[in-house]
């Protein structure tokens, strides 16, 4: 089983093991790239949709594994339907949790308007770091500031942006993944990833692909689990994606 994190940018922890029985499945984290462990830490260069993909595969390849598990949540359940999109036979299942699509929708109402209902009080934290002229775009607004020269600048962007996720990601606040958004070095490789991302729609081929797509995997045995109240990840993506199934 390979596990993928999300994100983007997340990066993997050891209790990311823990959800599997090590006497019976051979366990696969990876670090995609410029997350966690990956070096250069942050960095943009090569750095997509396609060419995580890419990576999946040449680890698979390296490792001499005919086919394996998919295993993700969040981004990383949306990384592990495009892999297995185009690797249909080289998935053996899918293990989801907390859908995500990649679509416009999903990040309007998260890092736009929706989530900011929930939680006003995170939400006016984070929109106010960024000029009210600018607030009409919040992901562009952010991913200017997460690639500007400066460098502090790039960091309160990042505490910023990081804080608002971690606070919004538990149905009960949790103050150890609040307080990453003080973890310099996570923060900024989580802010500047995922905005490098979702400012290019996952460099996915039309807004709807992975939905469209579904028939390469139909076949694919795919188990998966969303939180009704999840607010980073919306619901209605969940639901979409069993009724093409």
């Amino acid at each position: 089983v390979v596990f993928i994190h999300g994100g983007p940018g997340g990066g993997c922890t050891v209790g990311n093991r823990c959800f599997f029985d090590p006497e019976l499945y051979r366990i696969i984290l990876i670090d995609q790239r410029g997350a966690g462990r990956s070096t250069p830490t942050a960095d943009l260069t090569d750095n997509t949709t396609w060419h995580l993909v890419d990576d999946l595969e040449t680890l698979r390849e390296t490792l001499k594994i005919e086919k394996w598990m998919c295993f993700g949540g969040s981004w990383g359940s949306t990384l592990a339907l495009v892999y297995a999109i185009k690797h249909p036979e080289r998935v053996t299942e899918l293990v989801l949790r907390g859908i995500f699509l990649m679509k416009r929708e999903e990040l309007d109402f998260f890092f736009q308007e929706g989530t900011s209902m929930i939680f006003p009080d995170a939400y006016q934290a984070y929109s106010q770091h960024i000029p009210e002229a600018e607030r009409g775009s919040l992901i562009d607004a952010y991913y200017k500031r997460l690639t500007s020269e400066d460098k502090e600048t790039r960091e309160a962007a990042a505490k910023h942006w990081t804080t608002w996720e971690m606070s919004t990601s538990y149905l009960k606040p949790n103050v150890e993944y609040i307080e990453k958004g003080d973890d310099s070095e996570f923060a900024a490789a989580f802010a500047r990833i995922e905005t490098h991302y979702f400012v290019n729609l996952g460099w996915l081929p039309t807004p709807n692909y992975i939905l469209e797509s579904i028939d390469k995997i139909r076949h694919i045995p795919t188990f998966f689990t969303h939180g009704r109240y999840d607010v980073v990840c919306p619901f209605k993506s969940a639901f979409d994606l069993s009724k093409v199934g």
